[in-house]
């Protein structure tokens, strides 16, 4: 797809900043990284291909969080940032987590950064991990009736309606709230969350064609 060039965008919904060095830490997981070292330093004696590739991943990773352009990416960007991170998260527990990927390929556009990110990490996090067994993430892009639709879905512990209410609600920016908020205003999109408690979570982005920004 073509899309403006970020030069020619402006100001969308306070999206673009610029953050210090400091400022990028924080959109890091620190356990997330100590642990992906740990994992690295364990492969390092029992599988040093493996070890290897891990590293490889997360300098994609670190690469695209430490990068200080503005707060729009193109959607490849953070797909592969995405594809680091849970390579990552396989590697630490194994068969507790199985990921599913269905993306179309051609599917690319302006996206604010982390939007997508931060639901795929919430998903495993606040999802798959909270259940001793863990389960499955599947993530989803793909064109359907006139809508780009982008899906972030998990067997995890679920949620009660009255949580997903609170989301919709979190006055300080929680990633449901920030990602309704963006996206009504960017594409004038639809976000959709259906939970049940003990069955997991499916989190559906669901954005008109017809409002994607083309040259």
């Amino acid at each position: 797809m073509k899309v403006y060039e970020k030069n020619k965008l402006k100001n969308i919904n306070n999206i673009e900043i610029n953050k210090e060095p400091k400022q990028m830490l924080t959109d890091i997981n620190q356990h997330f990284l100590f642990n992906t070292l740990n994992s690295i330093l364990s492969l390092c004696r029992e599988n040093s291909e493996e070890a290897r590739k891990v590293i490889l991943e997360l300098s994609s990773y670190l690469r695209f969080k430490f990068d200080a352009t503005d707060g729009i990416v193109f959607l490849h960007k953070e797909i592969e940032c995405i594809k680091s991170y849970l390579y990552i998260q396989k590697v630490r527990f194994d068969h507790r987590l199985n990921i599913v990927y269905d993306i179309q390929g051609d599917v690319n556009f302006l996206i604010p950064k982390n939007s997508i990110y931060n639901l795929i990490e919430n998903a495993i996090i606040h999802g798959i991990l909270k259940k001793n067994h863990g389960g499955t993430i599947t993530f989803m892009v793909a064109i359907k009736c006139e809508k780009i639709v982008i899906k972030v879905k998990d067997d995890g512990v679920g949620m009660e309606d009255v949580q997903i209410r609170r989301l919709f609600k979190d006055e300080s920016g929680g990633s449901i709230s920030t990602l309704n908020s963006q996206y009504k205003e960017l594409y004038n999109a639809e976000v959709e969350v259906v939970s049940k408690f003990n069955m997991g979570t499916c989190i559906t982005l669901y954005i008109p064609i017809e409002n994607i920004k083309y040259e």
